[in-house]
């Protein structure tokens, strides 16, 4: 597998959820979402439309904890479907809302 680090995706304004990637021809067989060390508030992975004020969370996947100073970070791995069905995970389907301004998630992607 071949990582592609997308780094630092930032939500400029907490509520307004920021697209991961706007390539839509990116495709990749596993993507690991990462909270950053320092960083005070939540994180959360959904998709297009995701309301993470909403009371049912609508569209949010995962809401990463608050990340400690050091140590192991909250994330999520999203792998492929099983069964070697190679890259096909479209990375820009994916968001990212924050409950603090200019924090966010690292972003790792890998390729078959």
């Amino acid at each position: 597998m071949q990582a592609i680090p997308l780094g630092l995706v930032r939500v400029t304004t907490p509520g307004t959820p920021v697209q991961i990637t706007t390539d839509a021809s990116l495709q990749v067989m596993q993507m690991v979402v990462r909270t950053v060390p320092g960083f005070t508030g939540k994180t959360y992975l959904g998709r297009s439309g995701m309301d993470k004020s909403s009371a049912n969370k609508t569209g949010v996947i995962r809401i990463l904890s608050e990340p400690p100073a050091f140590g192991p970070q909250d994330g999520e791995v999203l792998p492929a479907a099983t069964g070697g069905h190679g890259n096909v995970i479209r990375v820009a389907d994916y968001w990212v809302d924050a409950d603090v301004a200019g924090e966010g998630v690292m972003v790792t992607c890998f390729v078959a």
